[in-house]
């Protein structure tokens, strides 16, 4: 999946739960979805951001699309197997790519973009701790300091 088609389903994911909690998304809401500073999409985008920044709260905006996403990915989550990996193939298209949308998508699933458990580097360090606590334990014993 290229980024533009990972980008349109993402934001379609938004929209359709939008509709299925029956919660409002204005017209300028939706149009933020394809914000993007260094691949605007809209010939007025920039227009539409001054509007969004000017008349809404960032942080109700991001939490409100943030929630959409999860609930969408959820309900996704009891149909077949290809729509969760049209999930995992979008966030891996948007790796690296410079969109509006991926904030809520770090603010849904996590820095590692999937929602499929921890990222790599945090299970290393938790091995890691486990050993150095199992270690610091049997050191104990050993000196019979515990």
């Amino acid at each position: 999946m290229d980024p533009a088609a990972a980008k349109r389903f993402l934001i379609s994911k938004v929209i359709d739960e939008a509709a299925f909690e029956h919660i409002s998304l204005t017209d300028i809401e939706k149009k933020m979805l394809q914000f993007s500073e260094l691949h605007p999409s809209l010939p007025n985008l920039y227009e539409v951001n001054e509007e969004f920044e000017r008349d809404y709260d960032a942080d109700e905006y991001e939490d409100k699309i943030k929630s959409l996403l999860k609930n969408a990915r959820e309900r996704d989550g009891t149909a077949a197997a290809s729509v969760e990996q049209e999930w995992e193939d979008a966030l891996d298209a948007l790796k690296g790519e410079d969109h509006y949308l991926l904030v809520m998508v770090h603010q849904a699933f996590g820095g590692s973009l999937r929602s499929g458990g921890t990222p790599q580097s945090l299970r290393i360090a938790l091995i890691i701790g486990l050993l150095a606590l199992f270690v610091l334990v049997g050191l104990l014993r050993s000196h019979h300091l515990w």
